[in-house]
């Protein structure tokens, strides 16, 4: 009995179960640790795909209008009423105002003017006016509202002069010698606003000229009572009229390029510059037009010159104009400007490009040396990735895919086929391409920019180991190399 109790105290270790789970889990944390060290340790690279587009660049200028113009004052002093419409055009013969020195005439119109009824196209008119000024108000150029109203003072007081034309006849009757009314001084648009550009000529074209802030202009209907040799009106005369707005450095290029485009050579030499034309649209009406072009330097500025020979009373009452240039749309694929990149070429002469085999796959003759020690002739199907009218493009880096063997290096003699010519390859330039990750590893691929702005290019759809539509490729080149592989 003594012995079972001593069997019984013996002290037994033990031993916990093998945890098949910590160590799983364990493992998931270290694989967790390693991926957030990697995520934040490596350099992230991002796709694009590619779209076809275009670049809409925005083409606005605001330019000054010059036109003939000539400036009518008052003979005599006294109290001015309009016969003509602003922006009509009138004959010699016909009325523009009356002076009325005694002031029984304005005092009549005052007394009167309760029993004037406008008609509703006169208010459409006013209403129209109305709706243009709050379609363009701006919190930005508060002092519009003072050219607003007085510009639609004007506006009224030329509709209830028209409406009073009938009242002034028989009350001149009556006038004797103190009304009287004066025609206009030869044939042209009335316009009843100076802004002292009337005598403006292109020879004195100035930067100051485009100062907004600095413009003054002068409604003169809004002044009853004049003396004598103030203006009260002025005449456009001429139907010709120019444009004239300064140049960035952009459309300072187009237009040159569109001049020089026009220029003919004749058989002894000499350079003939034809005139040239583009196609604008004005932001008042939208209207499209078409003026001749060229370009004036003052002061190292450079400056379009748009000349027109029609609409010029559409525009008579503005003196700054804003329009755009309307040019051809380049479209194409729209590619950011940060996936291009540039890389060596070996440069060939095209006439060395031979084919071989049933499918007439593309190459050079090189020469290389026999079993025997001699010469011979081993055609390399090489890829061309760019021809122009000299030379063909070739990767140096083009391997062939059974050997590593590179295709083609500097020195390699090439044979002409139709001749004993040779040529020797080392001449290498550089053509612009981005990196295609279609297949999960970068291939670069040649593309021809036709047009490009601070971010995007517009290249070339369908050119030989070129670009697609919807073809990814890397957004920052030079986040990688070629034949890398990428990781999603």
């Amino acid at each position: 009995m003594a012995d079972s109790r001593k069997k019984n105290k013996k002290i037994i270790k033990y031993r916990r179960p093998f945890n098949i789970g910590v160590i799983f889990f364990g493992f998931i944390a270290v694989y967790l640790i390693v991926c957030v060290y990697m995520f934040f340790t490596s350099t992230h690279i991002s796709g694009y795909e590619v779209i076809a587009g275009n670049l809409a660049t925005d083409y606005h200028y605001t330019g000054i209008a010059l036109r003939t113009e000539q400036i009518f004052s008052s003979e005599k002093p006294g109290y001015v009423s309009y016969y003509a419409r602003e922006g009509e055009k009138v004959s010699v013969n016909s009325a523009v105002y009356t002076v009325d020195e005694s002031g029984r005439m304005a005092q009549a119109m005052k007394e009167n003017i309760q029993e004037l009824n406008l008609s509703n196209e006169d208010y459409n008119q006013l209403r129209g006016e109305i709706t243009t000024y709050m379609s363009n108000a701006s919190d930005m150029n508060f002092s519009e509202v003072y050219d607003f109203k007085s510009g639609l003072d004007a506006s009224i007081l030329d509709l209830m002069n028209q409406n009073m034309i009938a009242q002034l006849d028989s009350a001149a009757e009556d006038g004797g010698g103190i009304f009287t009314r004066y025609n206009a001084g030869t044939a042209g648009v009335v316009e009843y606003y100076i802004d002292g550009f009337e005598g403006a000529t292109l020879d004195s074209l100035s930067s100051a000229w485009f100062d907004e802030e600095a413009y003054e202009r002068t409604n003169l209907r809004t002044e009853e009572l004049v003396g004598q040799g103030e203006p009260v009106y002025k005449l456009i005369t001429e139907e010709s009229w120019r444009l004239i707005f300064p140049l960035d450095e952009e459309m300072e290029t187009y237009l040159l390029d569109k001049i020089k485009e026009n220029q003919s050579v004749k058989e002894d030499g000499t350079i003939v510059q034809n005139t040239t034309y583009i196609e604008i649209q004005m932001d008042k009406d939208k209207e499209r037009l078409w003026p001749s072009v060229t370009v004036e330097y003052r002061e190292g500025t450079a400056y379009g010159v748009l000349e027109f020979i029609n609409s010029m009373i559409r525009y008579a009452n503005d003196r700054f104009l804003t329009f755009e240039v309307l040019r051809d749309e380049t479209t194409g694929l729209k590619i950011p400007k940060t996936a291009v990149t540039e890389k060596d070429f070996f440069v060939i002469d095209k006439n060395y490009v031979t084919t071989s085999g049933t499918d007439n796959n593309m190459g050079f003759m090189k020469q290389t040396v026999g079993e025997d020690g001699g010469t011979e002739a081993r055609f390399v199907n090489c890829t061309i990735y760019y021809q122009d009218d000299e030379y063909a493009y070739v990767d140096p880096e083009e391997e062939n895919f059974s050997t590593s063997e590179k295709l083609l290096t500097s020195g390699d003699l090439l044979i002409r086929t139709d001749s004993a010519e040779f040529y020797q390859v080392g001449q290498t330039e550089k053509l612009k391409g981005v990196y295609n990750i279609n297949k999960g590893y970068t291939v670069f691929r040649q593309i021809q920019v036709l047009y490009e702005n601070e971010e995007y290019c517009i290249v070339k759809e369908g050119t030989s180991y070129g670009l697609s539509v919807y073809d990814h490729i890397v957004l920052n080149a030079d986040t990688v190399n070629e034949d890398e592989v990428i990781y999603d």
